[in-house]
């Protein structure tokens, strides 16, 4: 797995200096550096939040916010536990044993310096805090989005994945409920409809009715005539009393 050059913020308000050290920082090899820049105390406090750089050299004397303020806010940043500080200092060898402690600096070198002794505290405090490091990715100074420290990157996923078995959940809700709608929508037509079906059609005459009422139609006409003979025969009748 590649992973991305150590990446180094330099902070002076003596612009000089600034791009003195940032090219000396650019040049080194072992190990090669991803450098940026600052003009003041502010500047460099809101580059080192933007970019969480592995490590910051500091110019102590800066208009507005000191190199010594800017070192305590990053040792005060969980965000910045990583980063280590290098201070670049005039005020003697015996102040700085004293101050540099207290504002929780990792190494600290006195104006006018030697680049190779520069180099060696640039060395040895990045390797001090190499674990730190490990945990953290730093976003991308590119323009391009960066990434987030893994333990983000994990809460986001599982935020993720619970709004996405959430939205599953109310999906599966809605969809159970509008089913019930409609079952219960669609029952009573139905049961109207067979209804009236039912009404409108005659009930069907057992075959065995049908077949009585044939004979007896046969037999009605069959009697028919013998009606019309008891009518004949009545005359006869009334002409026999006479007599």
């Amino acid at each position: 797995m590649m992973t991305s050059p150590p990446l180094v913020l330099v902070a002076d308000d003596e612009p000089s200096m600034l791009e003195l050290v940032a090219r000396h920082l650019r040049t080194m090899n072992d190990p090669k550096l991803e450098v940026i820049q600052a003009s003041d105390g502010e500047e460099a406090w809101r580059l080192a939040r933007e970019h969480l750089p592995d490590l910051v050299v500091l110019d102590v004397m800066m208009p507005g916010m000191s190199g010594w303020e800017v070192c305590r806010k990053i040792r005060e940043d969980v965000a910045l536990a990583h980063t280590g500080v290098v201070m670049l200092t005039g005020i003697g060898e015996n102040l700085n044993q004293m101050t540099s402690p207290l504002y929780g600096a990792d190494a600290y070198i006195d104006k006018p310096f030697e680049f190779d002794d520069f180099d060696d505290k640039v060395r040895d405090t990045l390797k001090t805090r190499e674990k730190q490091r490990l945990g953290v990715v730093r976003p991308s100074i590119n323009g391009t989005a960066g990434a987030a420290k893994p333990a983000t990157v994990k809460r986001e996923k599982k935020k993720a994945a619970g709004a996405k078995k959430a939205a599953k959940k109310a999906a599966k809700k809605a969809a159970k409920k509008g089913g019930k709608k409609v079952a219960a929508k669609a029952s009573p037509s139905k049961a109207k409809k067979a209804a009236a079906a039912t009404a409108r059609k005659p009930l069907p005459e057992p075959k065995g009715k049908k077949a009585a009422a044939k004979p007896a139609k046969k037999t009605a006409k069959t009697a028919k005539p013998a009606k019309k003979a008891a009518k004949a025969a009545k005359p006869a009748k009334k002409a026999a009393k006479k007599k």
